[in-house]
């Protein structure tokens, strides 16, 4: 025998209002919150008058407790489009990356240079503006260095910074 949604909550032994304060999910917060006050006696129209919500929610949030309990109310993988890049992937993006910068003499990465990295080594065919979105979800920025010169020579470069003199331009000869 099924038993009403209603009465599996009210007969429930767990805080629906404790669960709530701990939830970091917004929605999911809401859901402990309707259980609570139903477990206290509201009615369905009350409680989704309180939440700003519809009645019909509500009895699907009771609903989805008595068929899978507080695993039920969670949403569900899969909402929203997937990425054109996979995730799994982006670790090995990330040292790709790393590794080609290494390998540099001079200058730096661009936007376009990762893209051709995706399209050539992953097989992946996307936008730019993928690849600028995908930089900042492995937390790269684009913010780096000065880029240095391959013919560059730091001992000379120290050399002249050591006997270049400074003129002072205040005073008058």
């Amino acid at each position: 025998m099924l038993l009403s949604a209603h009465s599996v909550v009210v007969n429930s032994d767990i805080d629906f209002l404790a669960l709530s304060k701990k939830e970091k999910s917004p929605r999911m917060r809401i859901r402990l919150l309707a259980l609570a006050h139903i477990k206290d006696g509201t009615s369905y129209r009350e409680v989704a008058k309180m939440l700003k919500t519809s009645t019909h929610s509500v009895q699907t949030y009771a609903n989805k407790f008595r068929d899978s309990g507080i695993d039920g109310l969670r949403d569900k993988e899969g909402r929203g489009r997937k990425p054109n890049f996979p995730r799994d992937k982006e670790k090995e993006l990330e040292k790709v990356i790393l590794e080609k910068q290494k390998k540099r003499n001079g200058g730096r990465l661009t936007g376009n240079d990762i893209h051709k990295i995706v399209e050539n080594d992953f097989g992946i065919k996307c936008a730019l503006r993928t690849i600028y979105d995908l930089l900042h979800r492995i937390d790269f920025v684009c913010i780096s260095s000065r880029s240095k010169h391959p013919k560059s020579d730091k001992k000379t470069q120290e050399d002249f910074k050591r006997n270049f003199k400074k003129k002072n331009y205040r005073s008058s000869a």
